[in-house]
């Protein structure tokens, strides 16, 4: 890898109506995190700007057809988004939703998406084929190669997000990493709703899971400078059966410790944890609350 200290080129594209000042922000936030994570190999950025939710939900769907993106989007959080499906980085930021969070949580959620460009900025880390485990797994319980995508889409993004988080808190940005993570890993109304459509569906569960660790990623990355975030994954997943959410913590606990290879070796092992962890258990016995 040829790390350079370059100047980031932002190129970019406007949805709707922009305001030139928040435009502005954007760009110096984006400008400065780059400054900050330097060296790093990324010269230019298209970052896309959407007035509206609907706009960006909009565009993602036209692209996720186009390029082939298998996996399910999970009703992800449109606010703000990265990735290289095109094969450059492109980070998008919907103004309507963005708008509507704290300050301190905006400005971790754009490190955050620098993050990402800096450590996976290329399409190599947005094609992921199905490790063995997960196919040994699924085939001897009769679930489908969807599943196997859909589950592996949500471990990788729970890889790749700790990751940043600990790029990020380790360049010093640890208040607005902490907002923001707190703010991934809150419990939403959606989550309870999908938590109780999934109940006694072990394959629907252990997505409902892998979705939860992807939410508990970013916090996880925080490990070295946040004690408490134990405390907070419990309070959390308090809606989940005891037992449970010990499995998740100790799931939690080892990708605190295990997860020190690249990207890719991350994404096989956290697959291994997972389904030693969480995916077996859903399926060798019966949960009680």
């Amino acid at each position: 890898m040829n790390l350079q200290v370059v100047m980031v080129k932002l190129v970019v594209q406007k949805f709707g109506k922009i305001p030139e000042g928040h435009a502005n922000d954007i760009k110096a936030t984006i400008e400065e995190c780059y400054e900050r994570l330097t060296p790093h190999e990324v010269e230019i950025l298209d970052l896309l700007l959407f007035e509206s939710s609907s706009a960006m939900k909009s565009f993602y769907s036209r692209e996720r057809a186009a390029v082939g993106v298998v996996s399910e989007d999970f009703g992800e959080k449109f606010f703000a988004s990265h990735d290289a499906w095109r094969g450059t980085s492109r980070i998008s930021v919907c103004l309507e939703r963005i708008g509507e969070l704290p300050r301190l949580v905006q400005v971790g959620t754009l490190r955050h998406e620098v993050g990402h460009s800096v450590l996976h900025g290329s399409m190599e880390y947005y094609i992921f084929s199905i490790p063995r485990p997960l196919t040994e797994a699924s085939e001897r319980f009769g679930l489908s190669e969807k599943f196997s995508f859909n589950l592996l889409y949500l471990i990788s993004i729970a890889v790749k997000d700790f990751e940043v988080t600990r790029l990020l808190s380790g360049k010093g940005y640890v208040e607005d990493q902490v907002a923001y993570s707190k703010y991934m890993l809150s419990t939403s109304e959606d989550d309870l709703a999908a938590w109780r459509i999934a109940e006694g569906n072990p394959a629907d569960m252990a997505l409902c899971l892998a979705g939860r660790l992807k939410d508990a990623a970013c916090v996880i990355g925080l490990h070295l400078r946040e004690p408490s975030i134990t405390e907070w994954v419990r309070d959390e997943l308090s809606y989940l059966p005891d037992q449970m959410v010990e499995d998740f913590l100790k799931v939690v606990e080892e990708f605190q410790r295990r997860m020190v290879g690249d990207t890719f070796q991350n994404v096989n092992l956290a697959v291994e944890i997972f389904l030693r962890g969480l995916f077996e258990p859903l399926f060798s016995k019966e949960r009680t609350p």
